[in-house]
């Protein structure tokens, strides 16, 4: 069994690590939100939920077999659930493009944002509905939020037993 990390120095490179996926998550999010109508499309659209597809498959194999500490994977995983896979989700929405071509209702970057945290939190407000293929990706994101939020649970409690039953 690996030794949790414990001063600074130890929890440095999972830190940088969890940056590095807000960054890139963010930067995905404003760019790909902010094409012209003219950019964006089914083309754009395709090849970012295919991009969106592989990155979810790698971090989860990354998190399951990589991340030997459990306290690591509870912060990675917390922030892939706060933060990332919305913002990742939000950017193939909006490189589907806007005017109800994706999200009926989203008018821009801050509504498909907005949409993602709903749909990944499944609560949906019914406000805003996705349309045409973001139907069956915002199923897939609903899906994904079910899955990180039970591998979030279980590492959250698998940390307190183990920490219990030291003691």
């Amino acid at each position: 069994m690996h030794r949790d990390p414990i001063t600074l120095e130890e929890w440095k490179s999972t830190l940088v690590a969890a940056l590095g996926l807000v960054v890139a998550s963010f930067i995905a999010w404003y760019g790909l939100s902010r094409l012209s109508e003219t950019t964006a499309g089914d083309k754009i659209g395709t090849a970012t939920t295919v991009l969106l597809t592989i990155w979810l498959v790698s971090q989860t194999w990354y998190y399951m077999t990589q991340v030997k500490s459990p306290r690591r994977q509870l912060l990675l995983m917390g922030i892939s659930f706060i933060q990332v896979v919305p913002f990742l989700f939000a950017a193939v929405y909006g490189s589907f493009g806007y005017y109800d071509l994706c999200v009926v209702g989203a008018r821009g970057p801050t509504d498909v944002l907005y949409f993602s945290y709903v749909t990944f939190t499944t609560v949906g407000f019914g406000d805003l509905h996705p349309a045409g293929m973001c139907r069956g990706l915002a199923v897939a994101e609903a899906i994904t939020g079910y899955i990180l939020l039970g591998l979030f649970v279980a590492a959250a409690v698998g940390i307190y037993a183990r920490s219990h039953s030291e003691n």
